[in-house]
């Protein structure tokens, strides 16, 4: 072997030595850093309590939309990301600036997809002035979701001017436009779509 390919082949083993050494501390660094305690800070246990709570709502689903809630007390779990409003008596729901609808409640949970869960609400439709009861029946509670623009209701009884009855199974979208529901004691029609008719104009 040469003078000059002895030099090479040094060179070449001290980059490949360089390179092992690197990959080593680099792997151990790495196996530290598995063992290290996680530093994270703890969320608490216990949910945050707020109250005489003004909140309003923003859903990511339905953006032409504005929910307001009074309530004298809510409570906000961090590990689920929900938020329980207590007996709310001044909910709503308005778009372009008017009421839609008006919602009722002792207990309303928004989840982390801003839907509004309960055993009990009451909604007025403000437009046509009817009143929707909603019940749980079982395990399954009122869900009013949010990026399907309905309610979803195991137990329903609405009263107005051509709607009255009870319902079971009840889905009804937000503008009482599009109905389905069935099941063992409904009394009513069981679907309809209608057309709603425009409010009429401001003088």
């Amino acid at each position: 072997m040469s003078p000059s390919d002895v030099r090479w082949y040094r060179a070449d083993v001290i980059r490949w030595s360089s390179s092992l050494i690197v990959l080593v501390v680099v792997v151990g660094v790495l196996v530290i850093l598995a063992t290290l305690p996680d530093r994270r800070p703890d969320l608490p246990d216990t949910s945050i309590r707020l109250f005489d709570v003004a909140l309003t709502l923003h859903p990511e689903a339905d953006a032409e939309a504005v929910w307001s809630f009074a309530a004298p007390e809510a409570r906000f779990d961090p590990r689920l990301e929900t938020t329980t409003l207590l007996a709310v008596h001044d909910g709503r729901r308005m778009v372009d600036g008017e009421i839609d609808f008006t919602l009722e409640g002792d207990e309303v949970m928004i989840d982390r997809n801003d839907d509004l869960i309960g055993d009990r609400l009451r909604a007025h439709l403000v437009a046509d002035g009817w009143d929707l009861e909603m019940a749980s029946r079982g395990a399954r509670r009122v869900r009013i979701a949010q990026r399907e623009g309905r309610f979803e209701v195991p137990h329903a009884t609405i009263t107005g001017e051509g709607l009255d009855g009870v319902y079971e199974d009840m889905r009804i979208s937000f503008d009482f436009t599009e109905f389905e529901a069935g099941g063992p004691g409904t009394v009513g029609y069981a679907s309809f779509e209608a057309e709603r008719t425009p409010a009429p104009e401001r003088p």
